[in-house]
């Protein structure tokens, strides 16, 4: 079977390039920068950075894992790009793993299943054409499950594939061209804290047309995330023609509720199908407050959703005294109170025990 992956809510990783540019403060202490970047230095990460393709002997191991899965008669989750971001809006060079420019030509290199589509010739290639080498590689391997998140969700749209000409582009059984509805693809977004959840959810229930599963990544969580009240902007088209920037949204049960009267006036919305959170992991990993993991479970039991807590993270409410801290406590003249001690034990120590159970909720 397909290479296994340490991240409990998949079952292999897949890296079709490296690079990106931090966009919020989920992005502070990026693994991904720090080991790739900095330490072995294959690609630059930021705006005038770099982005590497990785190697053709990489893009050919999702084949071998759909043959796997299909003999096994199982599916596999597969965690698209872990060092990169699908849909970042990348305009500058791209590189293979060998530090070469790629240009037009860079296709022929590839499997028959690549589409043809490619720029002409003595043009550089663009992040269009490695993103459509990619979806013709979920195409062509429908035993897997591909996990796409994003800190992106408002680019999803726009580089979204659409169906060729004479393909049907919904289920009205019209032709033309369209959104393509992806059957195994789940998409997700990541939230860190309230801000992040209020900006990037919407975002990304406007898209429940095109795959069958939306999910939360709440790691690694810097702040309480409240699910059950997401304030509706005005051109958020599916919470109703007649929906108000006051309205608030219950994103795990697809409710809306008038801010002016308290009343439901919208309750078959889109919802978000999975939640995972987790801690913090890495040398300058911050601490997660308990309550705030409690907190998400709490809601996603409270609307039947699937819960995942990936981990603590290198900070855990249970260790040694002399490690212990206040990080959230409150300091006046006369000593500290309040805020709840931490130890930081290290990921592997601190585990994935949330008030002594294992939650592993996968959608159905």
């Amino acid at each position: 079977m397909a290479e296994n992956t340490g991240i409990s809510w998949a079952d292999c990783t897949f890296n079709p390039w490296m690079g990106c540019t931090k966009v919020s403060p989920a992005c502070k202490n990026c693994y991904a920068e720090r080991d790739f970047d900095h330490r072995y230095q294959k690609v630059k990460w930021g705006s005038s950075g770099t982005r590497v393709v990785t190697s053709d002997a990489n893009w050919r191991k999702p084949l071998r894992w759909n043959r796997e899965a299909e003999q096994a008669g199982k599916r596999l989750r597969v965690f698209c790009a872990s060092l990169a971001d699908v849909f970042e809006d990348w305009q500058g060079e791209i590189r293979n793993n060998k530090g070469e420019t790629l240009y037009h030509g860079w296709h022929h290199a590839q499997p028959e299943w690549v589409a043809s589509a490619t720029p002409c010739d003595g043009e550089p290639t663009t992040m269009n054409d490695v993103r459509r080498r990619l979806f013709s590689l979920i195409d062509a391997t429908p035993h897997l499950d591909w996990l796409l998140l994003t800190k992106r969700p408002e680019n999803i749209g726009h580089m979204w594939p659409s169906w060729p000409v004479g393909f049907p582009a919904d289920g009205s059984g019209g032709h033309g061209s369209g959104s393509r509805y992806l059957k195994n693809v789940w998409l997700g977004t990541s939230v860190e804290n309230q801000e992040y959840a209020e900006s990037r959810i919407p975002e990304l229930l406007g898209c429940r047309d095109h795959a069958p599963v939306l999910f939360l990544s709440c790691e690694p969580l810097v702040g309480p995330v409240d699910l059950q009240n997401i304030q509706v902007a005005t051109s958020d088209s599916y919470a109703g023609p007649d929906a108000t920037a006051d309205d608030m949204m219950d994103v795990l049960c697809g409710e809306t509720v008038s801010g002016e009267t308290g009343c439901v006036v919208s309750d078959d919305g889109p919802a978000i199908d999975w939640v995972i959170c987790g801690g913090e992991s890495g040398p300058r990993a911050r601490p997660s407050r308990p309550d705030w993991f409690r907190s998400l479970r709490d809601q996603c039991k409270a609307t039947g959703t699937p819960f995942h807590f990936k981990q603590w993270g290198e900070w855990s409410p249970d260790g040694p005294a002399s490690k212990c801290e206040f990080p959230w406590a409150e300091r006046i003249p006369n000593g500290v109170i309040g805020g709840p001690m931490m130890h930081r034990v290290g990921t592997k120590s601190a585990g994935r025990l949330l008030d002594g159970e294992t939650h592993d909720g996968l959608p159905v």
